[in-house]
This record gives C-alpha cells, structure tokens and sequence, in this order.
C-alpha cells in the first residue's frame, strides 16, 4: 500500500498499451493526462501489469496456453535477471521528475509495469515477470503511483479503453473508504496488534478519531524529526503486514529515514485526497467500460494490506477477468505463489498477442 523519487507498495500492475512507439516518449505525463501527452504512433498494443510463484490457486482456470496447443503448459518461473538497454528521468511537471527504464525487446510488445504504494518504487526484480525476448519491458516510478497498481491500471483503462490490450491486476486496491479504515484506522490491528501499537501510540489519544489525518499532520510537520518519527511508524507498520510470513529485509526499509519519509508522505497525500476520485465507489461504478480486456486478478487469500474483499467485490463486477487466489499468500508480489500466477498471467497474453486475439 505508498515528490520526484522512486516510489512501491500495495499493489503492482502490468498493462499493455495499443501503441507505444518504438522509442520511450520525451514526455511521459502522470494519471490522468497520461494518453493526452503521450505520443502512440506505433502499432503494437500496450498491457499493464499489476505487481505483486509452485502451488495451485483455489479458483483454478485454464493453465493452458491459448494457441491451439493441447500440451503446451504456462510458464511460471521468473525470467533470470536482466538490465535496462535505456533510462532516464521525465520532467512532469515544475517539482517532479520520475525514473523511467526499458529492458528486453526494443521491438518487442510494450508492456507497462505500475508499482505499489504509492510511492513504492520499481526495483530490478520487476523485469523478471516477463519474457525479455518477447516484451519491451516499461518501468517508471510513479508521482501517481500497484495494490495501488491496480488502482492504476483499472482507472487509466477505465478512461482509455481503446488503448489497453490486457491486464494483470494483483492485491486490488479500489481504494475506498473501508479499505483505508481497515488498514489504517484500527481494523487490521485485529490480526496484527503488536506491530500496529507502535504505529497507534504515536499519535495522542485526542486525535486518534482519524489517524490519517494525524498522520499528515506530522509528515507535512516544520519539524523533519516529526516527520521522521511518523515516517517511520508508518512504513513499518506497512512492511510488518506486507508478507504472509515476516520478512525482516522489508521491515528494514523503515529504518531509512529518507525512503520512510518519501514513501509516507505520497501514500498519505493520496489517502487524505480520497485519490481524487469522485466518488467512493469510482472505479467499481466504471468497470463496465474494461469487460472486453483481457485480464487476470491475483489476490493473496491473506492479503492483510489490501483484504480479499476487494477483489472479491471486482470478481463479481467483472465475471469474465480471470480470478486467481493464492491460498498461501500475503500482499507482496515476491511471494512464490502470486509471483508464479503473475508470471503465468504474462505468458497467457504473450500467447494471445502472438496469435493476433482480441
């Protein structure tokens, strides 16, 4: 769940696009003014992918590839570690740049990767969902930032439908006012109360009525040590609950007081914002318009960032996307079962794309 810096965190998404030129677009303008700015003069379609791989998923749909080969299984190993063949930062506007990079195929299916958070950032592990002979693998850190992926990917597609070809959602984050009380105002604390009191008793009892609003008090404080200290508090209290078992390499992130402060302040900024939709139910009200794109939705069964319920509630606004869920799961992308599912995901619109499919 996260201004120019890198940014990662609640959901990450994959989206591949109708067309994206050869070579990386001199600007790359943030959501929602995203295909108003960027130049698509090619003819190749684009697919986002949502971040977030053994094991068999509880609603099991088809793993076989759609190319008219019986046999032909889909892959689910990441790729080996590959590196960019070009980077660089965007000017978005007066304040912020972001990072961008492209890796794999030049002339390969443009395929987009939107990380987590916001504010999460990209890290080289991302490139190995995808097959680097066959996509032209896009990152960039987001100013508008998987969890929150999803986010992403559902309301650029929702608002450009004829420009998205597929789509890979995990850990869905509609980011509606239930999903931020559950994991921010209290109800989490249910299945993690030793790592929530911490991020609770920062904040004095009088402003506990809401505690994003006390949190953006101190991270937009003149004080940067009260900013520090929330930052911290709250990017642990995030990475102590990101993964189905501890992983104390992501707790440590909190103790960066510089990636605390970045990530806190854009999550919050959003949160506080409502994501500047306008409405509660935006994204789920609009689905409508994305039916006939190719998608799959993996979900960690024990999701405590982003609970089930979410993509419970897509599932059944859109009955014809894929429904994966990973029985054995948390939140992040890098736990085995999700990362094979998205790695299969991939595999299956590569077998589309090259079979010419709708």
């Amino acid at each position: 769940m996260r201004l120019g810096f890198k940014f990662a965190s609640k959901s990450n998404t994959f989206f591949t696009h109708s067309s994206l030129p050869p070579a990386f677009p001199p600007s790359l303008p943030y959501f929602p003014s995203l295909s108003k700015n960027f130049t698509f003069s090619g003819k190749k379609k684009l697919s986002l992918w949502v971040q977030r791989v053994g094991y068999k998923t509880e609603t099991q749909l088809s793993d076989k590839m759609e190319s008219g080969n019986p046999t032909e299984q889909l892959i689910r190993n990441l790729y080996p570690p590959i590196e960019p063949y070009s980077t660089g930062f965007l000017k978005v506007s007066d304040v912020h740049t972001i990072y961008w990079e492209q890796s794999g195929n030049p002339d390969g299916h443009p395929v987009v990767f939107l990380h987590g958070g916001p504010g999460g950032g990209t890290s080289p592990s991302n490139r190995r969902f995808f097959d680097p002979e066959f996509y032209r693998i896009i990152l960039f850190d987001q100013v508008f930032g998987g969890s929150w992926g999803s986010t992403l990917a559902l309301a650029y597609s929702e608002s450009h439908p004829d420009k998205v070809t597929g789509l890979v959602l995990r850990g869905i984050f509609l980011l509606r006012k239930k999903e931020i009380d559950w994991f921010y105002e209290g109800g989490a604390a249910a299945i993690y109360p030793d790592a929530w009191e911490p991020f609770r008793d920062l904040i004095p009892e009088k402003e506990r009525e809401s505690f994003i609003t006390a949190y953006h008090r101190r991270l937009n404080s003149e004080d940067l040590e009260i900013q520090y200290a929330a930052a911290r508090a709250w990017t642990k209290w995030e990475m102590m609950t990101a993964h189905l078992l501890p992983n104390d390499e992501n707790i440590k992130r909190g103790d960066d007081d510089y990636f605390s402060l970045a990530f806190a302040r854009i999550e919050n900024h959003y949160f506080v914002n409502k994501g500047f939709f306008p409405s509660d139910s935006f994204l789920l009200d609009n689905v409508d318009k994305i039916r006939h794109i190719n998608t799959t939705i993996v979900q960690g069964r024990y999701d405590v960032c982003c609970p089930m319920m979410s993509a419970w509630d897509l599932h059944k606004a859109f009955p014809e996307a894929d429904f994966k869920v990973v029985p054995n799961a948390g939140h992040s992308a890098n736990e085995p079962g999700i990362a094979a599912e998205l790695v299969a995901a991939n595999e299956k619109l590569k077998s589309l794309a090259k079979n010419n499919k709708p």
